[in-house]
């Protein structure tokens, strides 16, 4: 096996500057409704044009995600052909995602018209971003357990900035003496301004290994051979159908958590949504730390196969507090640590298996293809994001808790700021009803439960890239390069 190494510095530097873009991802796409909801108080017309607005924009980046990638695998400049599209995106993406969380004075259809510009403009500028920071990492290195451990430090600082957000912001926008409205403001220009500075460090100090493979002088692909690289790559199809399925899952369950806690739970304006927010951070993080120890103790397969019983087992204990097992923190905190745990897992493999196929399509096709495959990872978790909008919106409007409870406390918020935590949550429980938790929570577990075995049996059946096949395919292309040099 032929091993290039990364420095300390480079992988390190790469590795946090994701921290700064998933705070900023974080509350785009766990916050974003919340907002529209408990901040701006829309009624459900809006509310379902805006979950409508954001499916129908995922047609748009279908075809602008993988286009991002091969302009990208095309550019030419002095500082590689990353970094100027790592900047660029997150200079033009972090003003629109500000721009998202204020209150512009609209209403009605002006409202949803500047909206939906907005976020057609957000999931392109981020495009940019995402798809050249993702696609330089399988460049460093085509060593497996190298990219096995840069991929888990990358997705472990990852998701501290995922944790911080989604832990912070709801006592934050809940508690503010300012109001969810401003507060929302505040904080996203905060983060945006660090996502900024990440990228900027990211810009300056990576410096990328000179890789024989990465580099080989194969063809490079045009707007033409797009379709033609992602659909016959059929391992790439594999991983595509069972992210988004995985995703969409994952994304509808953390939307709606808020929620739980805020309605179900009726803890709003409590530390609990923190509490469990701190356990999802130490079960993903412990997974993603042992995660290269793991690996040499069983096969991918074995993990992922583990780790979808462990997401099984986490859904059964959480659908069943309240209804069998008391509804308290131990016990939810103890469904969030199993399933969150396997998820961490997960998420690692799924990164890693998606770089292999880089490395297979350029032994199949000839081609290497690192940005347009590395497209496919926003565009599916944008897609699943949209999926994941859609399902939440309609689940507040239908099962009523959107016109039913979450607008009566919006306007009695505004109406009196003082308003304490004991009126707010008194108010829930008069309108809350068992119908309306019950569809929230099957909406919340039973789906994603179902959407994410449904992922786990098309991997199992279909993807065959494992260690001996990925040896014979490096093994190949390092034979290719030495009989054409």
């Amino acid at each position: 096996m032929n091993e290039f190494n990364i420095s300390k510095q480079t992988k390190y530097v790469y590795a946090m500057s994701g921290m700064g873009r998933d705070m900023m991802y974080a509350l785009y796409a766990n916050f974003l409704i919340v907002f529209l909801t408990d901040a701006l108080g829309l009624p459900n017309w809006q509310l379902i044009a805006v979950g409508t607005i954001i499916a129908v924009s995922r047609i748009w980046d279908a075809i602008n995600d993988p286009m991002m990638g091969t302009i990208v695998d095309n550019t030419q400049s002095k500082y590689g052909k990353f970094k100027p599209w790592i900047l660029i995106g997150a200079l033009s993406s972090a003003i629109i995602f500000v721009l998202l969380f204020q209150d512009l004075g609209l209403s009605g259809t002006a409202f949803i018209w500047v909206f939906g510009i907005l976020y057609v403009l957000s999931g392109m500028t981020f495009t940019m971003n995402d798809i050249s920071y993702w696609s330089m990492y399988p460049s460093f290195t085509t060593n497996p357990k190298e990219r096995e451990s840069i991929g888990s430090l990358a997705r472990i600082f990852a998701s501290v900035g995922m944790f911080i957000t989604i832990a912070l912001v709801p006592i934050i926008y809940q508690n503010a003496s300012v109001g969810p409205i401003q507060s929302f403001s505040i904080i996203a220009i905060v983060i945006a301004i660090i996502f900024v500075i990440s990228q900027i460090i990211l810009f300056i100090f990576v410096k990328q290994p000179k890789n024989k493979i990465a580099e080989a002088d194969t063809k490079k692909s045009t707007l033409k051979d797009m379709v033609r690289v992602i659909f016959k790559n059929d391992q790439l199809l594999v991983i595509i159908v069972a992210i988004f399925l995985f995703n969409c899952g994952y994304f509808i369950t953390t939307a709606l958590g808020i929620y739980f806690f805020n309605y179900d739970f009726n803890k709003y304006g409590g530390a609990e949504f923190t509490i469990f927010s701190a356990i999802l951070a130490i079960s993903q993080l412990t997974a993603l730390i042992t995660f290269p120890i793991i690996m040499k103790k069983m096969t991918r397969k074995m993990l992922f196969t583990i780790s979808v019983a462990m997401i099984a087992i986490g859904y059964i204990i959480f659908m069943s507090v309240g209804y069998i097992l008391p509804l308290n923190m131990l016990f939810i905190g103890l469904a969030g640590l199993v399933l969150f745990s396997g998820q961490g897992f997960i998420q690692v493999l799924v990164l890693v298996m998606l770089a292999d196929t880089i490395e297979y399509g350029q032994w199949k096709l000839g081609t290497r293809n690192e940005s347009i495959v590395f497209a496919i990872n926003p565009f599916v978790t944008k897609l699943a994001t949209s999926v994941q909008v859609f399902v939440v919106s309609i689940t507040l409007a239908m099962s009523g808790l959107n016109e039913g409870v979450i607008n009566p406390l919006t306007t009695a918020r505004r109406l009196n700021p003082n308003m304490t935590t004991e009126q707010s949550r008194a108010l829930i429980a008069s309108n809350v009803t068992p119908e309306m938790l019950l569809q929230l929570r099957s909406a919340m577990i039973i789906l994603p439960l179902i959407l994410i075995i449904i992922s786990y049996v098309i991997y199992r059946w279909k993807y065959r890239i494992d260690a001996k096949m990925y040896q014979k395919i490096t093994d190949d292309l390092m034979k290719r390069i030495e009989n054409n040099a």
